[in-house]
């Protein structure tokens, strides 16, 4: 056995560090992991980087956007499909003609050379002239950093201009001195300043068109949401990370036309999204993650905030809380956000056919693998930081169910898009996985059966439904043979969003007054008067 965690007993401490050290280099020669920059095509020719780092509303992306318009090719590498659908808008309507490529989604445009793309779809092989790369500090992601890394130092481009904040700028200086490529630094600043309210909003009446609140959890936003609507008689728009796509670009819509003249969402309004927000209030100052309660962060809290204020809309943007004390958003406003020091990196095919190796070549359980790699893979600490694989080792046990898949497509899967607190989505992505593994064919209605009309629907079904259908269509750009109903997925995807709008649609009544309360009673000498006797 090359490695067990639990294996250390007591009459051996003496040489467990020395074992794991020889473990580590053992590891690190297998998968090459210090040399990990040296790897990609990339190395072929030296690239020059641009960096724009700024605010929100600095105008960076604009700035960026140019110079990928005048290029003769050139990709967008977004963290979410629905900024690469707005970049793709974006280049059509300058007449650059650009297909927009999502894991789960492509929309191809005749003669074009550009793209915009979520960042994971990113191909190291692909020549191009410039490539965009947006939302650079997620490169301090535990979770999704590791695409951050991949794309800096392996796109193919000639130029390469990323855009980030500004604390972003230490992590991915280091990468960049590990290629040894020349890089130039556009520091911007925001173009409408923000200002916060003297004091927390406390009354539903006071909020004014152009506001939007800000709570972290589905159910807050919810219901956040009826209660401006009973209170204010005017609609909201809500946006979450759980609605698909193309229902939050029309609740944007909404908001955006003045149709919700109010707004509710989770700190998924704090990526992309042109909004004309006036006015940011912060309902609640904390998350739960995995139950516990967490203070958002100064980087969190200026990320959410700056989305106020849009330059050419709303010269000042206003931050402020509701019905919550405002003491610890306004610190958080003051204190400068922690420098983001370390690039998350994640094990790729070769790294874990390496480990394999070691092991003779025998087919070994990829969700081993990846512990293996999580624990005891060392990349230089002073650059990297390995990323969060929990999510991806639940899939790998899954796939591990079926040994007669090979390594390769077990890694496939593993990284597919699964939205683990959806018992359902698990449960019909483990039914896919069977598919592939028996050579079947797998359609549409068997994970995604038409809805009874005669019973309700719920946000958590639709939303859960949708999940399962682009699922189906991810799986469909990689196994087209064994899930063939793309056309008829794509029309049910569309089918389960308007049902989604229909609910969101659906407006609480308003509030009634409160009854009056009865007249006083007067007392005299402790006996009861009647009122103006």
């Amino acid at each position: 056995m090359l490695f067990d965690p639990s294996s250390h007993r007591t009459g051996h401490r003496q040489t467990a560090p020395h074992r794991s050290t020889r473990l580590q280099k053992k590891l690190a020669d297998a998968t090459r992991i210090l040399e990990f920059h040296t790897l990609f095509p990339a190395r072929e020719r030296r690239r020059h980087f641009t960096l724009f780092l700024g605010p929100t509303n600095s105008g960076k992306t604009f700035q960026a956007l140019k110079i990928l318009a005048d290029a003769r090719s050139g990709s967008y590498l977004a963290p979410l499909r629905l900024l690469a659908l707005e970049v793709a808008d974006t280049l059509n309507a300058w007449g650059v003609p650009c297909h927009m490529i999502t894991g789960e989604e492509r929309i191809e445009v005749d003669g074009a050379s550009h793209s915009a793309r979520t960042i994971e779809m990113l191909s190291t092989h692909l020549r191009q002239e410039v490539c965009v790369i947006d939302e650079a500090q997620m490169l301090g992601d535990a979770d999704r950093g590791w695409a951050w890394t991949q794309a800096i130092l392996g796109v193919r481009a000639e130029r390469v201009c990323i855009i980030g904040a500004p604390e972003s700028r230490p992590a991915i200086e280091k990468l960049l001195r590990l290629t040894d490529e020349p890089f130039e630094v556009i520091n911007l600043e925001r173009l409408a300043p923000l200002q916060p309210l003297p004091e927390p909003i406390t009354r539903f009446h006071a909020l004014e068109p152009g506001t939007a609140l800000v709570a972290f959890s589905r159910a807050a936003v919810l219901g956040l949401k009826e209660a401006v609507e009973q209170r204010t008689n005017a609609r909201v728009a809500v946006l979450y990370g759980a609605l698909p796509p193309e229902v939050r670009r029309q609740q944007a819509e909404l908001f955006a036309s003045g149709e919700a003249p109010y707004l509710v969402a989770t700190d998924a309004i704090g990526m992309g999204l042109n909004l004309p927000i006036r006015t940011l209030l912060f309902a609640q100052d904390h998350k739960f993650i995995n139950r516990r309660k967490h203070p958002l962060t100064p980087m969190e809290v200026r990320q959410i905030a700056g989305r106020a204020g849009r330059y050419g809309k709303n010269e000042i943007g206003f931050v402020g809380t509701f019905r919550i004390p405002d003491d610890h958003i306004v610190a958080a406003l003051q204190t400068p956000p922690s420098s983001i020091q370390r690039a998350h990196l994640a094990p790729n095919l070769d790294h874990l056919l390496a480990l394999s190796q070691l092991e003779g070549g025998k087919k070994r359980s990829l969700a081993r693998l990846l512990t293996l790699f999580a624990r005891a893979v060392k990349p230089d600490p002073a650059v990297y930081e390995v990323t969060a694989l929990e999510d991806q080792i639940f899939l790998a046990q899954i796939t591990d169910r079926y040994p007669v898949l090979e390594m390769e497509i077990r890694f496939a899967l593993a990284n597919a898009p699964v939205p683990l607190r959806a018992l359902a989505a698990v449960l019909a992505f483990e039914r896919m996985v069977r598919t592939v593994a028996q050579n079947h064919v797998l359609l549409l209605e068997e994970v995604v059966p038409p809805f009874d009309t005669h019973l309700p629907i719920s946000l958590d079904l639709l939303e859960t439904a949708t999940r399962v259908v682009d699922l189906y269509c991810w799986l469909h750009f990689r196994f087209p043979d064994q899930f063939p109903e793309l056309t008829l997925a794509e029309h049910r995807r569309k089918e389960i969003n308007r049902d989604i709008s229909k609910l969101l649609r659906q407006t609480a009544p308003p509030k009634p007054p409160a009854a009056k309360p009865p007249p006083p009673r007067r007392y005299y000498r402790g006996r009861p008067r009647r009122n103006g006797s």
